[in-house]
């Protein structure tokens, strides 16, 4: 919902300011170059406008809702949260994704527990990730080396904004464990507890 409100406000920026908004699939690539620059200028407007208005929540919603790519809306709402000490925003923001990344790839991991028994861990953490997500074969354990790389990578992102909004001592610590056991891939779904905080 609050995405379908920012796009709306997106859209009337745009009109207002006499900025291409809607296209056909007979555009030009120039004609859907200058509509794309066009409608990120819009978001980035809207964005401000409603970080100025504190509409924290939608915001967050929109971020969570995958529409945009992340330094469209989250990467600059981290920051904003981080630079002026909102701690409790910034949680509620950033936990989700490496809830859910932890959670795909404990799923996964259960998947390929169930169908071999066993889990070869050293492999999984020399799988090139990169070039398993271009590759077109299908593996349990390029799946789980996938997740856990996502989620490292987003642990690693949240600890940066942590360390900016001066988070507590022992948030900190709780955050330090979850990415060593997922880098040890020894995560169990009980770790994630701490990690479920809403505004």
């Amino acid at each position: 919902m609050s995405y379908t409100k920012f796009s709306k406000e997106v859209t009337k920026w745009l009109k207002d300011h006499d900025l291409p908004c809607y296209g056909t699939a007979y555009d030009s690539a120039e004609v859907t170059k200058a509509r794309l620059d066009a409608w990120m200028r819009g978001s980035k407007e809207m964005l401000r406008k409603w970080i100025s208005e504190k509409r924290y929540r939608e915001l967050i919603s929109c971020a969570h809702g995958g529409w945009y790519q992340d330094d469209v809306i989250f990467e600059p709402l981290a920051e904003h949260f981080a630079k002026n000490g909102l701690f409790d925003e910034l949680r509620f923001l950033c936990e989700r994704g490496i809830r859910f990344s932890v959670e795909d790839m404990l799923s996964t991991i259960k998947s390929e527990k169930d169908e071999h028994e066993t889990l070869d861990i050293e492999t999984i953490r020399d799988i090139d990730v990169a070039n398993y997500v271009t590759s077109p074969n299908y593996s349990g354990l390029g799946e789980i080396a996938k997740y856990r790389k996502r989620a490292l990578d987003q642990i690693i992102r949240y600890m940066g904004y942590l360390e900016q909004v001066h988070a507590p001592v022992e948030y900190l610590e709780q955050v330090k464990d979850l990415q060593k056991s997922v880098a040890d891939l020894t995560t169990k779904a009980k770790d994630l507890k701490p990690f479920r905080f809403r505004l």
